[in-house]
């Protein structure tokens, strides 16, 4: 069991090193998607704009070495200063970029959770693999447990946590006026998501969140994904209810006495695996996390 959750691991790590090649090679492309507020395409997390006379407020920040080119692509839709940088989770295709925007004056704004553990050596003990702490500078300065309130350029901005899922960490932004949401990585679009574990995620937290998008959004609602192309309420809607369709059949085998180690034969994510096989995590490594993360209690 311990190999095959090492190589979602090494999976993982293997998605992150290809996203950090070729940085010079690498355009920030942005997408409107309204007169305040555009996502930016890279190499990482997709990015959040929201420009205006208060003040540019950026949500992720992809990789280190971007940061001069999204700070230039931003300055391309306003040329003041980015005031706010919200991390929607700790990962480094997200929030690598933190002490270099630190550096240039934006506030740093996440969950309680990425604070603490950026702050703190952290030991993965089936990939004994050691990460060190962030530097201070890319430390979130203002943090927040559950909900926090923003009002920046005539418009309502909410910070959602709502259950460990992606990672303990996972923060939904939400534009109320021009109905717009930032997920992170608690929806992404590029197949059979992440759910890291030793981040303190679940999958049945992770299935909670969406339940909890789909009731902030309606039809009309814009949805940045964590990665991929702008969503809808249908499109969250249905990755909801396949991984909740896999978790469940998961689920059901684990009461039967089915062993974790023989889930990947029982052919439980056939029919999604054309659409959602094409990402960093197979779904036969899928089923395996999520056994693995449901015998765990989670």
């Amino acid at each position: 069991m311990k190999s095959n959750h090492l190589s979602i691991f090494f999976l993982l790590i293997a998605f992150t090193v290809s996203a950090q090649t070729n940085y010079d090679s690498v355009t920030i492309r942005p997408v409107k998607l309204s007169e305040q507020i555009y996502m930016l395409k890279g190499s990482g997390g997709n990015i959040g704009v929201m420009i205006g006379k208060e003040g540019t407020l950026v949500i992720d920040n992809q990789f280190a070495p971007l940061s001069n080119k999204i700070n230039g692509a931003v300055k391309t839709l306003d040329p003041g200063e980015i005031k706010f940088m919200i991390n929607t989770h700790l990962h480094g295709d997200h929030s690598g970029g933190n002490e270099n925007f630190y550096k240039m004056g934006a506030t740093i704004v996440a969950h309680d959770q990425v604070r603490e553990r950026m702050m703190k050596e952290s030991f993965n003990a089936r990939a004994n693999r050691t990460t060190p702490p962030r530097d201070k500078e890319a430390w979130p300065a203002i943090t927040f447990a559950d909900k926090l309130n923003f009002h920046l350029n005539d418009e309502d901005i909410i910070l959602h946590h709502f259950d460990a899922g992606h990672t303990d960490g996972d923060v939904i932004v939400q534009f109320k006026k021009a109905n717009i949401v930032h997920t992170g990585d608690a929806f992404v679009r590029y197949g059979y998501p992440f759910i890291d574990i030793s981040s303190g995620g679940g999958v049945n937290g992770f299935i909670n969140t969406l339940d909890k998008i789909l009731l902030l959004i309606d039809d009309n609602t814009k949805v940045i994904p964590g990665h991929g192309e702008v969503a809808t309420k249908a499109d969250v809607k249905k990755v909801r209810d396949h991984i909740a369709d896999i978790r469940d059949q998961v689920a059901a085998a684990l009461k039967k006495g089915k062993k974790i180690e023989d889930m990947a034969a029982l052919g439980i994510t056939d029919k999604y695996d054309a659409e959602y096989g094409k990402g960093f995590v197979k779904g036969k490594d899928f089923v395996l996390m999520v056994a693995e993360n449901l015998k765990g209690g989670k």
